[in-house]
């Protein structure tokens, strides 16, 4: 069966695309497509169920959100995101995408280490990317 690009989906993608370094609740998304493209934007309803679909897909990524049971969302990027871990900012929420080689010399040392075989779609290592913990510590200095 044939799947159609429809408006709302092409919105989605690209609201999603250009903010490629954050992650959205559906009720974010909302209100944020609304501000971007007013009446034209997609419904809260829309939006969840493209973005379930968009995630049922791999072009977009699921996480629970940090201190809550809300989900939050962000498109993968461009490329293929199958072959490389993904770091996770807890507070800011960026997704970083770790370089191919270190995170095959990382699962390698898992596999090595424990028998261990990582489920690389699955997984997610949570810190706290570089420009958190600098704005953390200028807090903590004041």
């Amino acid at each position: 069966m044939a799947e159609y690009i429809t408006e709302q989906k092409t919105m989605l993608l690209t609201f999603l695309k250009s903010n490629h370094d954050n992650a959205f609740t559906v009720d974010e998304l909302t209100v944020a497509m609304n501000s971007s493209y007013g009446g034209k934007a997609p419904g809260k309803s829309t939006i969840y169920r493209l973005i379930t679909r968009l995630s049922d897909d791999g072009i977009v990524k699921k996480f629970a959100k940090t201190g809550s049971r809300c989900f939050v969302y962000q498109i993968v990027g461009e490329g293929d995101c199958h072959n490389h871990l993904h770091l996770k900012c807890l507070d800011c929420g960026k997704l970083i995408h770790l370089d191919e080689e270190i995170s095959e010399e990382l699962l390698d040392k898992v596999k090595m280490i424990n028998d261990f075989s990582v489920n690389e779609d699955e997984t997610v290592l949570l810190g706290k990317c570089a420009e958190c913990k600098i704005y953390n510590q200028k807090k903590e200095n004041k």
